[in-house]
């Protein structure tokens, strides 16, 4: 069985407000193309098909015309819902859709998987859409509700699928699922990921998977990366979404299954971007100067760095620079007086909010003081 693994379309994103639904079509009819000329089986999208949960009429219409030519393909589609998208939304068409098309959005169906054949016999996908812990926890527990953790619900689903597969005799399975799932040293994120905490943690150990599946198919993190193990893997963004990513390689995974007991083989493809990325750093003569005249067609971060602020800064650049996104001053000087600033990247939120609130004198008392900062932190988080 060929399977193609991609996530994070993130349809109707912008970049900086420059509109990326143009390039998002041509990368998704780019994929629906492979898909068709590699014959493959089963079509994954691992989680956050749009950016939002209502997402616009256009990023619909993609989504639509890209079911609608593999179904017509014979290629059975699997979408699942991340935590950009409404699993609630998502989950209303599944009464509706073609044969072979599934949209996942409901934690209370995890254990019942999808059945597809081949030669050698059954293949069980289960899929997983992103597991809040505050909306599944109930749900998915069996008497009092599950410890308030992304891993404690992962764990339990997958318990509850275990429990499928035995029933079935364990035949070959595949997880699709939507987490943040780390082995030994965390995976590199990206600024354009939202981060996932419930009471601090985020991150669901990739051991709770076990030896079970043949393979799991993540979405969640934008860069490419296997998790452990050849057979755990996240497949990336659609398109660069910040220019934290300027560096990624953008991709799709095409996975050979084969008999039972037999490994299997991942190919990784390319997707080809609207334009390259770069950040740029220097004074304003540096910057228009010919030693960056390759990145003048690029998607831009551009920082200025000299004593005082530029004449007519912005205009002078977007001249040079067409696609010029994030455009800063830093002032050379203050540089020079001031204490390094602060770079709250890839820290805990909460600690951050800490060290500003003692910075003008209020002090967080004890853990307490701590939760009901945390707890506030999710709430905004989750209202955005």
């Amino acid at each position: 069985m060929r399977l193609l693994h991609t996530s994070d379309w993130h349809l109707g994103r912008t970049l900086h407000g420059y509109s990326l639904i143009d390039a998002q079509r041509a990368a998704v009819n780019g994929l629906v193309n492979e898909a068709i000329a590699r014959e493959v089986d089963l079509f994954i999208v691992a989680g956050d098909v749009f950016d939002r949960a209502v997402p616009p009429v256009e990023a619909l219409r993609i989504l639509n015309d890209a079911v609608a030519r593999l179904n017509e393909a014979s290629i059975s589609t699997v979408l699942i819902a991340g935590n950009h998208d409404s699993g609630e939304r998502l989950s209303t068409y599944s009464s509706v859709l073609r044969e072979g098309v599934w949209v996942v959005g409901d934690a209370r169906e995890l254990a019942t998987p999808i059945v597809l054949d081949d030669e050698h016999g059954e293949v069980l996908v289960y899929a997983l859409p992103f597991l809040d812990p505050d909306l599944v926890r109930h749900d998915l527990a069996d008497g009092e509700p599950l410890e308030r953790s992304h891993d404690a619900v992962m764990t339990r689903a997958v318990e509850l699928i275990n429990a499928d597969q035995a029933a079935r005799g364990y035949p070959r399975s595949i997880a699709i699922g939507h987490a943040f799932v780390v082995a030994g040293e965390p995976p590199e994120v990206s600024e354009s990921e939202r981060d996932l905490s419930i009471g601090g943690v985020q991150s669901v150990p990739s051991a709770r998977f076990g030896e079970s599946f043949g393979y799991v198919a993540l979405g969640h993190l934008h860069r490419p990366q296997l998790v452990g193990s050849e057979a755990i893997r996240y497949s990336g963004s659609l398109l660069r979404y910040s220019f934290s990513e300027a560096g990624h390689e953008k991709s799709f995974l095409v996975i050979e299954i084969g008999a039972p007991g037999s490994e299997i083989q991942v190919e990784q493809v390319l997707i080809a971007q609207p334009r390259p990325m770069s950040r740029l750093r220097g004074s304003m003569a540096e910057l228009l100067s010919e030693t960056h005249a390759p990145a003048r067609d690029h998607f831009v971060e551009l920082v200025v760095a000299e004593e005082s602020y530029p004449e007519r800064m912005h205009a002078r650049l977007d001249s040079v620079f067409p696609f010029a996104l994030r455009k800063e001053f830093v002032s050379t000087r203050q540089a020079d007086q001031l204490a390094p600033r602060g770079d709250a990247r890839g820290r805990d939120p909460v600690d951050v909010v800490r060290d500003f609130l003692e910075s003008t004198g209020v002090t967080i008392g004890d853990e307490s003081d701590l939760e009901l900062v945390r707890a506030v932190y999710e709430r905004v988080r989750e209202a955005q």
